[in-house]
């Protein structure tokens, strides 16, 4: 049988069933409204390994996004052995995104505080107050008394200790908010490569062209320097190497030095028949030096 509110006040009054710091205020139609207590766990808190009192801290307590704290109850419950209890969380701390993952019953005989284990399932942070309502706890009769009451280790508890934190919270590793930060640092840096990897192409782009524009000016400034000379040189006359020495012969009467660049620029001869010629000439004391200078001219026999 559930109790109303009219019996859960009779309860009280006569001391069968016990709230240490009942609230007149928090009773309902068939629920009693439990507050917030001052200790709460935070695995977000500056020392994680201890529990924080809000009531000392602002009275209130941030909750991080997917960010999970343990909250005690401000009241302390004394079960009889006839009675159990089913407590959930308010649904207006359910609209938030909050979600309540302790089990939802209290054992005849329980004496303590209630330690809810609270996860925020939303990006955003929620804020919890100290002595606002969060949970609905219903009183239910038994027909019978069991033949054994509660005696588990959270009887008496009224503060949160280690064994709790230890039972409440099995995370290992990276919690829910750690691990949206983590994902949200690795997607800025993936943006980021993504950005230098568009950067980089571009560059790339860039340089092909700077390439090729290079390569066509080397081209074009090889053309200038050959110039008109190569052009000419590349057609070049087939003559027998007796021609070629006469032809030579001639032209040092007119130029006293020539180089084989000269030679070539004006007779159209390939370097080949040239060196011959003047090698020929050179024997006969026809020309010498090392930019070949004609002698004086006489008569000699070329053959």
């Amino acid at each position: 049988m559930v109790l109303v509110d009219s019996q859960i006040r009779d309860e009280i009054k006569s001391g069968n069933l016990r709230i240490e710091n009942f609230d007149e205020a928090c009773v309902q139609p068939a629920t009693y409204d439990l507050r917030i207590g001052p200790l709460i766990y935070s695995p977000s808190a500056p020392e994680p390994d201890k529990p924080i009192d809000i009531s000392r801290n602002g009275g209130a307590h941030r909750i991080p996004a997917y960010g999970l704290a343990v909250l005690t109850t401000y009241e302390t419950l004394y079960f009889p052995s006839d009675m159990v209890g089913r407590f959930g969380l308010k649904s207006g701390f359910a609209r938030k995104g909050l979600f309540a993952s302790t089990g939802p019953q209290v054992d005849p005989g329980y004496e303590g505080k209630l330690f809810v284990s609270v996860l925020n399932l939303t990006p955003a942070a929620c804020v919890v107050t100290y002595k606002d309502t969060f949970l609905s706890i219903e009183f239910h009769k038994l027909d019978k008394r069991p033949d054994k009451t509660y005696a588990g280790p959270h009887q008496g508890r009224k503060d949160i200790s280690p064994e709790i934190i230890e039972d409440l919270v099995r995370f290992e590793g990276l919690n829910l908010s750690q691990m949206q930060n983590e994902f949200s640092e690795l997607s800025h840096h993936i943006n980021e490569w993504g950005n230098l990897a568009v950067k980089f192409e571009n560059f790339l782009k860039e340089m092909n062209k700077q390439t090729s524009a290079i390569t066509a000016l080397t081209q074009k400034i090889g053309e200038i320097m050959r110039g008109p000379k190569e052009a000419e040189l590349a057609e070049t006359r087939r003559v027998s190497l007796q021609q070629a020495m006469k032809e030579i012969l001639d032209l040092f009467r007119k130029e006293r030095k020539l180089f084989y660049s000269d030679i070539a620029e004006a007779l159209h001869l390939d370097y080949q028949t040239i060196i011959k010629a003047c090698g020929r000439l050179e024997k006969k004391g026809l020309i010498e030096g090392d930019m070949y200078e004609a002698k004086k001219p006489r008569k000699k026999n070329l053959s």
